[in-house]
């Protein structure tokens, strides 16, 4: 049943005991061709939806005179059309638009000779509506933010009739006279009667359709119009069950007075401003509003707790087991504790993975249902690395050899490093200069250590001899391990692969000798986490310790580390490629006779040079695939 208050400017539609708000959608006349009755009924034919320019364009096309009333709704915002003795001649009675605002065109016809157009939008915006005989064009500006204007529906021009949704059963609500101080039309909460009327739109398309959810919070009541000065609490609550259709319960500690001016507010945002600033709350249930202070419902909360803790200090807990499959029950025990009472309490046994659970019976579905979702099969995920490690070395020696000698009477002109073997050996002698089977001794030795090539100059005359050698040597090396470990962990578990050996170290405290044992491995560390996509978040650690001899303290050698550690995304069964840990050692020797050696050119027979590099490179590939089941 429906039930209008002309008086007050509003209409509710009373069902089930409950009061349910008409849609506040405040009917805009929009200009309309002003129009006899016409003799013959018109037609629509064709609905176009374009975009000529920056204005979206809703064109109905039709025969004779189309003569239209529009009205702007919202929740959802959309623009009806009402044709008036015109009929519906068309083949689609929906057009989808892809220009801003219009969603889509829908067109109806309600009753014999009256034709609807309802053209559904994304917001309101402003709209500019020709006619020209049997063609009708509204044009809509381009959607832009603006504050949405209070919408109302006028009660004294609302339609006496419109059917009750179906499947609810309609109820009276008796009238409770109001004193005539807050009825009375000096105060201003009566509307005027002169507002533009509102089309009854009857569109069942439109009235199935949700409007999307506010992030706040949203008001469905009538708007209301109040001019209230002083006015005691009491009766403006007697005014929300007037307007509501609620039963209305004050709690004994509700007093004082309301002040307030309203212009086109829901009533329950005004119940809620009022509530808000006299330190009162509500309680709705089903059809009964309830009204008191904050501090009687904090203290029948707190009464209510007491209570259920009472009542639940009086049940007789019960002792349950829980054999678990996958899950440690050891690492069940603290996470199941916060959802037991205070009373209860949660063991492991890790003989037989089983939890020992005492509490109210109350409490005993709730942990059930938390084990069913935490003791479930976890995925697994193969690991599969390799592991490269190079070394390149490069060694280059070139070095000369030089000896010289020559008498010249009791006066003798030679070399004093070491011997060198002379093609023609002589013997450097005062007495005898150059006799054969000696040797003469070399100005500089500077070969190579370990030479693999070279060339010699040789010669000697009647006074002189001259012995020159020239020693190479170069090598070049390539070396690679290559190791392929694999595994297969649980998700989000730790792998650990380890490759090398352990060094023994020994400590005197107190002469007491203990024997110590360091890790000197190439170790690998990946723990998986499968993600909801499908991939593979890989934590991995790489450490590589070696031995370095040149390091040594009290007889202990010293280590030399390489690590590096990482976090990476990967597809599953993609491959990643970990590397950068390189070191490199270049020595260049030069050994030279003073001041020769540093001549130009000629310097190079007098200098040893040396050069020696190695590169070591790790690279590590990691591949891990997620296992079936």
């Amino acid at each position: 049943m429906k039930t209008n208050w002309p008086a007050f400017g509003f209409s509710c539609l009373w069902l089930a005991g409950a009061a349910v708000a008409v849609p506040s959608a405040r009917a805009q006349v929009a200009p309309q061709a002003a129009a006899s009755a016409a003799t013959s009924v018109a037609s629509i034919s064709a609905v176009e939806v374009a975009e000529p320019g920056q204005q979206a364009t809703v064109r109905i096309i039709g025969t004779g005179e189309l003569h239209y009333r529009a009205s702007r709704l919202d929740s959802p915002p959309r623009l009806v059309l009402d044709f008036a003795d015109t009929r519906l001649n068309v083949q689609k009675f929906k057009v989808a638009s892809v220009y801003a605002p219009v969603l889509d065109v829908r067109l109806g016809q309600p009753t014999p000779g009256q034709s609807r157009v309802v053209i559904d939008l994304a917001k309101q915006v402003p709209f500019d509506a020709q006619a020209d005989g049997a063609d009708v064009t509204i044009s809509f500006e381009s959607p832009a933010p603006a504050p949405a204007a209070p919408t109302v529906i006028p009660t004294a021009l609302h339609p006496a009739r419109k059917p009750a949704p179906r499947n609810l059963a309609a109820v009276n609500v008796p009238n409770m006279p109001l004193p005539t101080w807050l009825t009375g039309k000096d105060i201003g909460f009566a509307r005027p009667s002169s507002e533009p009327a509102a089309p009854d739109v009857q569109d069942p398309a439109a009235a199935t359709q949700t409007p999307a959810a506010a992030a706040e919070k949203k008001y469905t009541g009538d708007p209301i119009s109040v001019n209230l000065k002083d006015v005691d609490l009491k009766d403006f609550f007697r005014l929300i069950h007037e307007i509501s259709g609620l039963n209305v319960v004050l709690d004994p500690a509700v007093r004082g007075t309301v002040t307030l001016v309203l212009d086109e507010v829901p009533w329950d945002q005004g119940l809620d401003i009022v509530l808000r600033n006299n330190g009162l709350t509500k309680e709705i249930d089903g059809n009964v509003l309830r009204i008191a202070t904050q501090e009687t419902l904090r203290r029948e909360a707190d009464q209510h707790r007491d209570l259920l803790k009472a009542q639940s200090d009086s049940i007789e807990p019960v002792t349950v087991t829980r054999v678990l499959s996958y899950a440690q029950a050891a690492t069940m025990v603290n996470t199941l504790k916060k959802f037991l009472t205070p009373r209860g309490d949660v063991l492991a046994d890790a003989r037989s993975n089983t939890l020992i659970i005492r509490d109210i019976p109350a409490s005993i579905p709730k942990v059930d249902n938390l084990l069913r979702q935490l003791d479930r099969k976890g995925q697994q995920v193969e690991i599969d690395a390799r592991v490269v490690q190079t070394t390149r070395t490069f060694a280059r020696e070139i070095g000369t050899e030089f000896g010289f000698s020559t008498p010249a009477g009791n006066t003798s002109l030679g070399g004093l490093v070491g011997n060198s073997a002379f093609l023609s050996p002589v013997v450097h002698s005062i007495a005898a200069p150059f006799s054969s089977g000696g040797q003469i001794p070399l100005s500089t030795n500077l070969g190579a250590t370990a030479p693999n090539s070279g060339f010699t100059f040789s010669t000697q005359g009647h006074n002189y001899a001259i012995d020159f050698i020239l020693s190479l040597m170069e090598n070049r090396g390539v070396g690679k391990i290559l190791s392929e470990p694999k595994g297969i962990t649980q998700n989000n578990e730790k792998l650990t692969v380890k490759q090398g050996q352990q060094i023994p170290i020994q400590t005197n405290i107190n002469n007491t000798i203990t024997t110590q044992y360091v890790d000197a491995v190439l170790e690998l560390e990946v723990t998986p986490q499968i993600t909801s996509e499908g991939t593979v978040f890989l934590d991995v650690n790489v450490q590589n310790t070696q031995i370095d001899s040149s390091i040594s303290v009290a007889g202990q050698p010293g280590l030399d580390t390489q690590s590096t550690q990482t976090k990476v995304l990967v597809n599953d069964g993609g491959t990643v490629v970990i590397g950068g840990v390189v070191v490199t050692n270049q020595t260049t020797t030069i050994e030279q006779v003073p001041l020769l050696g540093s001549m130009p050119l000629i310097g190079n027979m007098f200098k040893h040079t040396s050069i020696s590099t190695s590169t070591q490179e790790l690279m590590f590939f990691v591949t891990p695939r997620i296992l079936p089941g």
